[in-house]
């Protein structure tokens, strides 16, 4: 006959009942903890997980034990069962609610000049949002009138869901803004920006804008390659045409709705080109057209071009330089055109101004 107390005495008997039982929710799953009871029966322990509403179950040997399968946005809660040699126990209290959701993305770090990224432990999901450099307005002639064309735009561009592994290291080279443009010439496309994983896989390439011309439209807006397709890509915009033709801005980008935490940004807008100079003017002829607008619409905007010369007075004006880009990606205005007085005064085009450089910003999830 067995010792009463005995461990043979109590083959049959059902284990205790675990306590402290609480879960902490997942994308799609939650994992929960518990404390296990005093007694666990004769032989191997195993606890059931069991949800409410659903009745989702998982089993392990010890605590935590993740529940998957639930359903993101639905209120969950759970009990744990011990079970040992065939003989379950009673379940224990239900834990708290919990409401498994779609994991967000969150900004970890914007690059404004050229570094690197090192994934974090226990992200695996990355997003890119920039937009490539904008191009240099061109410079004005000197004394026949045309301004300079304005510079474009870089490329938006928005890039999810690219997985990766804690302790990659993402390389972000930020291309320069480009130049304006020198007497009678277009201004400088923006520098590239490259996205480069473990410096051998180049996710994204997005070229900045180039400056415009003189006596000609605007500026080339910037464009984007990537070995996997971008999810919104938006290409920069040309820059304003001289004699007062104002910046075209690109239309805004919008992240597609399953990417949470990601802000929407819009393109950049496009320079503005250079006033166009009175010509062959006498005192009281034409009067110079001021410059056109940057581009007003979008993230950044454009510069605004310069204003064209004055020809009068038996002199004549020089063009005024183009305004720099106000953010990111925009691009130069161009300059003024240089007026010519009788064929015998010319001013000076006004030089064409920069774009602004190019910025990334990295979410991780």
């Amino acid at each position: 006959m067995p010792i009463l107390g005995s461990s043979a005495s109590q083959s049959g008997r059902a284990p205790g009942q675990p306590t402290g039982v609480s879960a902490v929710a997942g994308n799609a799953q939650a994992t929960v903890t518990f404390t296990p009871p005093a007694y666990t029966g004769k032989g191997t322990v195993s606890y059931t997980v069991t949800s409410s509403p659903g009745g989702f179950t998982a089993s392990g040997s010890s605590s935590p034990i993740t529940v998957t399968g639930l359903s993101n946005g639905t209120a969950y809660t759970f009990t744990v069962r011990a079970t040992t040699s065939g003989v379950q126990g009673t379940a224990s209290a239900a834990s708290g609610s919990v409401t498994p959701v779609l994991p967000s993305y969150a900004l970890a770090t914007t690059f404004n000049s050229t570094g690197n990224y090192t994934v974090p432990s226990g992200k695996n999901l990355v997003a890119f949002v920039g937009v490539g450099a904008g191009g240099g307005g061109g410079t004005g002639n000197n004394g026949n009138s045309f301004g300079g064309g304005g510079g474009g735009s870089g490329a938006l561009f928005i890039y999810k869901d690219h997985s990766v592994t804690p302790g990659d290291v993402i390389s972000v080279t930020i291309g320069a803004a480009g130049n304006g443009g020198g007497l009678g010439s277009a201004g400088n496309a923006g520098g590239v920006t490259n996205i480069v994983k473990n410096t051998n896989t180049t996710l994204v390439t997005a070229n900045g804008g180039n400056g415009g011309a003189f006596a000609g439209g605007g500026g080339n807006g910037g464009n984007l390659t990537a070995n996997i397709s971008a999810e919104s890509t938006i290409t920069g915009s040309a820059g304003g045409g001289y004699g007062g033709g104002a910046g075209s801005p690109a239309n805004a980008g919008t992240v597609s709705s399953n990417a949470t935490g990601i802000n929407s940004y819009s393109a950049g807008g496009s320079g503005g080109g250079g006033g166009i100079a009175a010509q062959n003017g006498f005192p009281g002829a034409e009067n110079n057209f001021p410059g056109g607008a940057g581009g007003a619409k979008g993230q950044p905007g454009g510069g605004a071009g310069g204003a064209g010369g004055n020809s009068g007075s038996g002199f004549a004006n020089n063009g005024s330089p183009g305004t720099a880009a106000s953010g990111v990606g925009g691009g130069g205005g161009g300059g003024g055109g240089g007026a010519n007085h009788a064929n015998i005064y010319f001013g000076n085009g006004g030089t064409g101004a920069a774009g602004a450089a190019a910025q990334v910003l990295v979410y991780v999830k």
